[in-house]
């Protein structure tokens, strides 16, 4: 108990010491930062305080409520019960949110310990390496950006149930007492399941990864003579885990067997390549590190190797993991090697028998995490979703302090041994703990993940004083329209590229949620499902989306400026002056601006005749579509009600080829027309009208030979194609000229905005989906 307690107060003042957490304020989140996930989590338990469910949130994606079942966080239940419970002692969402996180130093170091104290591992050493394990850069880097990865407690019990498969004490023990039905129900085998449900119920990463392990584990041990008895429990361990998941996620299993899997949440194979391990990311010193010779060493390897973006290169070990992890590797190898030396050498080398599954294990993280490893054939043959795959550093991490542990341990026996040994010579084992464990803590630790609590401190002050000034001017319960339009979650993320770092992947627009109460924002509905209708009309012009806004019942509209360019910024604000008759009311630290919709939809309603605004209303959350097609020479208009709308078609279109082309469309009515472009835009604007369901229209170009026969592989550009409901024209003011200089309502078109267009006829390149059999092409050139 005494190495239980020090290794959790350890790793509480690691945390405390090593972030410089007394230059912080507790009721101020840690980070409050632009460009990170920390405000998605920082709703996440504002969702849990308020609506005692992140699942469901009637404060968000107004007017329908945000729905989060397609972006599953139930894998984490256990933490997000232990959020819930903090939320018992206080409302504050950012003081909760504090408070997890540093619980989760912790429960971290409490996990390790037990892990290495059923390893045998002594009580002194074990708090070292707990604690060491607990103050990873990985927890670091992690942080409240992604606090609940910061809860990897799993992981040593994950590792624990790997080791345990090949030692003498099974996972699993039967009584030989008691009912035979209970028989089994030891106090053993109850803490292997235990286990296994902490495991299941604190994220998909930590589970997948320990059953992957413990897989490969019983697969061993089968080959290698070890038992049945023992690969069975393996199995069952196994399956307990995966049945734990399965219940925690059953929520969004039924939500997608009902309403089918939405395409825009999902991950591209390509992702678990770019986001895999790398071996050198193990050994490399933490950025910035404390010793001037190697501070630049691991953000140089980032800048050359990984330009942008490098998750990888914070899984670092640390010198006295790294140190665990090459004697591991030397193992490995020499187990491999067989026994060749004489039986009195042999015994000499029996200290290494039980850092053997600790080598197995760090062999098996390594070529399945690795780039290019079984993950790359996991993510294509079976499922992409897992594709962060460098996280397995955790179990390496874990695996390379045993390592280092069983050394300690004989290191601390040959200070005992001479002579004066015993009690009398204890203080070396002592110095020399204490030595490894700060120089280690100090060598894993950098002021680079020492967060701006001033700056985070000013925003979040500035975010709660404009909070309130919107609540003291907008009715309890009003909704509010937020632009510019990003999708959720991930922003503009798209599949197969590396998270981008510009604003419109950010979680920035969740700001006036977090920092006001009782009023419905339009950020957070799940893009690719029909609630999120605002991004429709991320390509139409500012007076459009005002119309719309207006006619859907909202009060006011909210602007975050940095989501656009200085000079779009300076254009929205003008455009939505003019169009409402009255400047915004601006924050203190002027980065947000609301706007009073109230005088203009009064306006329009004493000009607009009977039905006018319901027409729009329905135009507005219940919008026509683009959706890219099966052929990148496909464009799909989609109509979700059973009456024919009439709408405007409008795209930009380019050709950056020598000399130009012509391009062919044809539209869904059996008609066309043909544009000749060059690298300069050229508008598309076509008056069509969109049947129930979905119809096509197709591009090609004149004149290319089919595919096969020559270059066909010619680049055609359609960008922010939209489609404008005519029921909007009865509302829009003012002379077309002027209103067709107004921006756009987003930063970009929809979620799938651009075509790259190419070949003609029946032919496509490979590079692209061909068309499904069955369906002819329509084209009247």
């Amino acid at each position: 108990m005494l190495g239980a307690a020090a290794s959790g107060i350890l790793g509480v003042l690691g945390a405390y010491l090593f972030l410089e957490l007394w230059r912080a304020d507790l009721s101020v989140p840690f980070r409050y930062y632009q460009i990170d996930d920390t405000k998605f989590y920082l709703a996440l338990v504002k969702d849990i305080l308020e609506h005692g469910s992140y699942q469901h949130n009637p404060s968000l994606a107004a007017p329908f409520g945000a729905v989060l079942y397609d972006f599953p966080q139930s894998a984490d239940n256990l933490n997000l019960g232990l959020i819930r419970v903090i939320g018992f002692f206080s409302s504050d969402f950012a003081l909760v949110t504090n408070l997890f996180f540093l619980l989760t130093f912790p429960l971290t170091a409490w996990a390790a310990y037990y892990a290495l104290r059923r390893l045998d591992v002594g009580p002194a050493i074990a708090t070292v390496c707990a604690v060491l394990f607990a103050l990873l850069p990985y927890h670091f880097y992690r942080h409240e950006s992604q606090v609940l990865l910061s809860a990897y407690y799993a992981v040593p019990l994950g590792g624990l149930l790997f080791l345990s498969l090949f030692a003498e004490r099974p996972l699993l023990r039967r009584r030989g007492t008691g009912h035979p039905a209970l028989r089994w129900a030891s106090r053993r085998s109850l803490a292997t399941i235990a286990s296994c449900v902490v495991i299941g119920s604190t994220g998909l990463y930590y589970a997948t990864f320990t059953i992957l392990l413990l897989l490969v584990g019983t697969a061993v041990v089968l080959v290698a003579g070890g038992g049945r008895r023992r690969a069975a429990a393996g199995g069952v361990t196994c399956a307990v885990i995966c049945l734990t998941l399965i219940v925690n996620l059953s929520p969004s299993l039924l939500y997608t067997a009902r309403h089918g899997a939405d395409p825009q949440i999902a991950r591209a194979p390509v992702e678990s390549e770019q986001l895999g391990l790398r071996v050198s990311s193990l050994v490399l010193p933490v950025r910035a590190h404390r010793l001037p010779a190697l501070s630049g060493v691991n953000l140089k390897y980032a800048a050359e190797t990984s330009p942008g973006y490098c998750e990888s290169c914070n899984e670092t070990l640390g010198a006295v993991g790294a140190v665990g992890f090459v004697l591991l590797c030397l193992v490995g190898l020499a187990a491999c090697a067989g026994t060749a030396w004489a039986p009195a050498e042999s015994r000499r080398l029996e200290w290494q028998r039980p850092l053997r599954p600790a080598a197995l294990g760090v062999a098996i993280a390594l070529a399945i995490g690795s780039v290019g490893g079984v993950s790359a054939l996991i993510a294509f043959a079976v499922t992409p979703d897992v594709r962060a795959w460098n996280r397995i550093s955790l179990f390496i991490a874990f695996f390379s302090l045993l390592a280092v542990a069983v050394l300690l341990d004989r290191a601390g026996r040959r200070l005992r041994g001479g002579p004066g040994g015993g009690r009398g010579r204890a203080w070396l084992t002592a110095l020399l703990l204490g030595v490894v464990l700060v120089l280690g803590a100090l060598d894993e630790t950098s002021t680079f993940f020492v967060v701006n609590y001033a700056a985070s401190a000013r925003e979040y002050r500035g975010d709660q004083a404009f909070g309130r000034l919107i609540q003291a001017r907008l009715p309890p319960g009003s909704n509010v329209l937020e632009l510019p339009y990003v999708p959720f979650p991930e922003g503009y993320h798209v599949p197969g590229q590396p998270p981008p770092s510009a604003f419109g992947t950010s979680y920035d627009l969740l700001r006036p949620y977090l920092n006001t109460h009782g009023l419905h924002w339009s950020f957070g509905a799940m893009k690719g499902r029909p609630a999120d209708w605002q991004g429709a009309m991320a390509a139409k012009r500012l007076d459009v989306v005002v119309a719309g806004a207006a006619a859907a019942g909202f009060a006011a509209i909210y602007v975050d400026p940095k989501g656009y360019d200085p000079a779009t910024a300076l254009r929205v604000r003008a455009g939505l002056t003019a169009l409402l008759g009255a400047g915004p009311l601006v924050s203190a630290r002027q980065d947000a601006w609301l706007f009073d919709l109230g005088p203009y939809l009064r306006a329009i309603r004493r000009r607009a005749a009977p039905g006018v605004l319901a027409a729009a209303r329905e135009a507005t959350l219940h919008p026509l579509r683009t959706i890219c097609g099966s052929t990148p020479a496909d464009l799909i208009l989609e109509n979700p009600t059973p009456a024919p709308r009439p709408a405007t078609l409008t795209a930009s279109l380019s050709a950056p080829l020598p000399g130009g082309a012509t391009l062919l469309i044809s539209f869904p009515d059996g008609t066309g027309v043909q544009r000749r472009l060059a690298s300069a835009p050229v508008a598309l604007h076509r008056h069509v009208v969109v049947a129930p369901g979905r119809s096509e229209v197709r591009f090609g170009l004149a004149g290319l030979p089919p595919f096969g026969s020559g270059p066909s592989m010619l680049p055609f550009l359609v960008s922010s194609p939209t489609l404008t409901d005519a029921a909007y024209a009865p509302l829009l003011s003012g002379p077309p000229a002027a209103r067709s200089s107004l921006p756009l309502g987003g930063l970009v078109g929809p979620t799938c905005n651009d075509l790259y267009l190419a070949s003609a006829g029946s032919h496509y390149p490979s590079a692209f989906p061909r068309r499904p059999a069955g369906r002819a092409s329509r084209r009247p050139f």
